[in-house]
């Protein structure tokens, strides 16, 4: 069994934590009543940062599930496994800065968005090859 997939699941749950913290934090200053902060434009930033970050998370810890059950090269289980983490860090991981007031991250995001397509369409051809008939 191929267990390269085991630190996408770990990288999932441990980011799925980190998405899940600010959902509670955008939670708890929804139920504040700070005007300014329902005026500030990085709220509607941190929300998208929230959503796309929950769902990387768990396409981590799917994609990282399905790497382990198939039979498919060593290379191509490493690549395919790199690709989405490197994707969802540099995409809504960016995002995630960008809307600290790190400005600059927001120029990763394209990065990552097109290495969680790439991962996509690698997993395809994996899924296409890598199952095997019992």
């Amino acid at each position: 069994m191929n267990t390269i997939g085991r630190k996408n699941m770990v990288f999932g749950f441990a980011y799925l934590v980190a998405t899940l913290g600010l959902g509670m934090f955008l939670a708890n200053k929804l139920t504040s009543g700070d005007k300014e902060w329902f005026a500030n434009p990085g709220r509607e930033l941190l929300r998208s940062v929230h959503a796309h970050g929950n769902l990387e998370s768990l396409l981590n810890i799917v994609v990282g599930y399905i790497i382990c059950r198939l039979a498919i090269s060593h290379r191509l289980a490493q690549a395919i496994s790199i690709i989405f983490i490197v994707g969802a860090t540099l995409h809504s991981g960016m995002l995630y800065l960008g809307g600290l007031g790190m400005r600059w991250a927001f120029s990763a995001t394209p990065v990552g968005a097109v290495a969680l397509v790439l991962g996509v369409i690698l997993m395809i051809y994996a899924s296409a090859t890598g199952i095997k008939k019992s």
